[in-house]
């Protein structure tokens, strides 16, 4: 019912909608980096490789996440009510990052478009020793 109702707004309104999102989702990327790090410094272009990279990134980040979670559930009818399928898709596809920051552009920190799968966050790191 969800998604029906995103497709007629999206349809309706178009992409304009998408495209301020992402932008002002930028801008808060933007703003979040510099609010956890009052000493950090960014490149004024950092900031508009931000914004213009979650003009992009943002809509394809929702569109991705709301087809997984579709997916998810028709998963977890199908299996009958088993969860393990339903939460690989629902992980990779739901939880990861949703807005790029400077950092992220900077290449200080990784962009994680698609979560890590529940056996890899469940299973500890093996130490060598």
């Amino acid at each position: 019912m969800v998604v029906l109702v995103v497709a007629l707004t999206l349809q309706s309104w178009g992409c304009a909608l998408l495209i301020a999102g992402a932008a002002g989702g930028g801008a808060a990327g933007a703003a979040v980096s510099a609010h956890e790090g009052a000493a950090e410094h960014h490149a004024p272009m950092t900031y508009v490789g931000t914004v213009l990279a979650n003009v992009v990134y943002c809509p394809t980040k929702v569109v991705f996440a709301a087809a997984g979670a579709a997916t998810s559930g028709v998963a977890y009818v199908a299996t009958l009510g088993h969860p393990t399928p339903a939460d690989e898709i629902w992980n990779a596809s739901v939880k990861a990052n949703y807005v790029m920051t400077p950092r992220m552009i900077e290449g200080n920190e990784p962009v994680h478009f698609i979560g890590a799968s529940t056996a890899a966050v469940e299973q500890p790191a093996s130490s060598a020793g």
